[in-house]
């Protein structure tokens, strides 16, 4: 297994500055291996990735958490995918949105915009929960794929009005049945809280600073010597628009370890969230327009994050922050990547080319 190869690849990333650390996972033949390299931020002095560490795993929620909870909807029997998303939500069918259905959004086929800055004009979850279900199509539904956040704060709201619990309950009680533990999602931090196990992302904006103080969040926690100021965002979502919605959202917020991710995959795969024959479902390829799964994305034949060694039926996700997951359900070989790419700034899009390079390597034979 080229682990070591990978292990080179993640150093010379860190000095060409794609990111400050990693933490990652591999399973090949049954076996995995864990390895931790760099520092939780670019200061020397700072300390050292651990596998304890918790990382914001931004879009990896999406499928990790949201997509596992509507998996888990559907097999109950508590909606179809093609039931439409009014039913559930009837606010939503203004604006030519009537015809939506569940299976849309999980594709991203739905018509709805991929991202509005809603952070800068609103500040409660409430108003813009409305301003998404006001929103017009951006293209006729079902014509082709743009990848929206919108969709999954949608499917949110569908899960949450139909189980009657928050996402983040409803996820938690999953992920307690079948020993899945440090996934979590995080809403505030008390005073003198320890942060230091979460890893810093990116500056935090006036806007959000305000944010906080209105709501009387992250006041005076311990974020620890790599963040002692609190200059950083630090056991907080990045994501401005989960940051508005409460840090619980259908599109980013949750947090996890490599080990809270490793269990995932195992139990996944088998079968003890959902049937194998759901999960089977849910990450084939849905339809000709782009490599969506539902919910998941499956391996592209040029470009993929996933390198070109993996399967050709291989599912994944990556996250804005530095995330990612891919797994070959035909070998069972997989591999998770944790960095914070956005430390200090996002605009380092370094790790673009690096993902797919890491996976090849990791499957390159000796």
């Amino acid at each position: 297994m080229g682990i070591q190869l990978a292990t080179e690849l993640v150093n010379q990333a860190i000095k060409d500055g794609a990111f400050p650390g990693a933490v990652f996972a591999v399973c090949q033949d049954g076996s995995v291996e864990t390895r931790t390299v760099g520092h939780v931020t670019y200061c020397p002095d700072s300390a050292p990735m651990t596998p304890d560490l918790f990382f914001d795993l931004a879009s990896v929620s999406k499928v990790v958490s949201t997509t596992t909870c509507a998996m888990h909807l559907v097999e109950e029997g508590k909606f179809e995918l093609d039931d439409p998303v009014a039913k559930f939500v009837p606010e939503f069918a203004q604006a030519g949105k009537d015809r939506i259905t569940v299976r849309n959004l999980l594709v991203h086929d739905s018509g709805l915009i991929a991202f509005r800055p809603y952070h800068q004009s609103h500040t409660e979850a409430a108003t813009v929960r409305k301003a998404i279900w006001a929103e017009p199509l951006l293209y006729p539904t079902g014509t082709k794929m743009v990848y929206s956040d919108l969709n999954m704060i949608t499917l949110q709201e569908i899960i949450e009005r139909i189980s009657g619990v928050s996402l983040e309950q409803l996820f938690a009680r999953l992920m307690a049945r079948v020993r899945v533990e440090d996934l979590h999602y995080r809403q505030g931090a008390t005073e003198g809280e320890d942060l230091s196990r979460y890893v810093p992302t990116e500056r935090a904006e006036d806007w959000r600073k305000n944010l906080r103080e209105r709501r009387g969040t992250f006041r005076r926690p311990n974020y620890g010597p790599a963040n002692a100021a609190g200059e950083f965002i630090q056991g907080e979502v990045h994501d401005p628009t989960a940051t508005v919605l409460g840090g619980v959202a259908g599109h980013a917020g949750l947090f996890g370890s490599i080990s809270g991710l490793t269990r995932f995959i195992e139990a996944l795969l088998a079968g003890e969230i959902v049937s194998k024959e759901t999960v089977l479902e849910w990450t084939r390829r849905q339809s000709n327009l782009s490599s969506r799964a539902l919910g998941w994305d499956t391996k592209s034949p040029e470009g993929s994050s996933a390198g070109t060694l993996m399967g050709p039926r291989s599912f994944g996700h990556t996250g804005y922050t530095g995330t990612s997951m891919w797994i070959d359900p035909d070998t069972r070989n997989w591999a998770v990547l944790l960095t914070n790419r956005v430390h200090p700034t996002a605009q380092n899009t370094k790790i673009i080319p690096f993902r797919s390079k890491f996976h090849d390597a990791l499957w390159a034979s000796d």
